[in-house]
């Protein structure tokens, strides 16, 4: 399977909320960065309650690959849309049952025998818990020779 197919695969599974699927794409001891909520850890731990959280929160979550490709050193950098109805607390902010659209850049390492071991997320203020990271996909996907088409992804 190639990164971008992984990638694909990965946000696929996000979208659907199934944790345990996403820990299968993962290497034992995968990590992840969620930096501006400061929260680093192992991805068993650490990003499954995020991502439990999220489906939790968002019960009608829609993830929307706008931009995907792989850089030459087998990273998948994707540019996100995560839509929602905000139908209970999310990362300590009440309950506001409105729609949301968080965008988001998210880098997912791939190891030869296809597998992710670092996930490092970063987006938008929504919420005042996401700092933009626009700026360096743009520089990342500037650098590249990449497909910037906007990627379905299939829950």
């Amino acid at each position: 399977m190639s990164a971008r197919s992984l990638a694909e695969k990965f946000f696929g599974r996000l979208q659907a909320g199934e944790v345990g699927d996403i820990l299968d794409l993962m290497t034992p001891d995968a990590t992840v960065s969620l930096v501006p909520l400061n929260r680093h850890g192992p991805m068993v731990t650490d990003g499954a309650a995020y991502v439990r959280e999220l489906a939790r929160a968002f019960p009608d979550l829609l993830v929307r690959v706008r931009r995907l490709f792989v850089t030459a050193d087998n990273t998948a950098v994707a540019e996100i849309t995560i839509d929602g109805t905000q139908a209970d607390d999310f990362l300590a902010v009440a309950n506001q049952e409105k729609q949301v659209d968080l965008d988001q850049a998210w880098l997912l390492t791939v190891t030869p025998d296809d597998r992710i071991s670092a996930v490092i997320a970063c987006g938008d203020e929504e919420y005042g818990t996401w700092t933009s990271c626009v700026p360096l996909f743009n520089a990342i996907a500037s650098m590249a020779s990449c497909d910037s088409e906007p990627v379905p992804i299939e829950p």
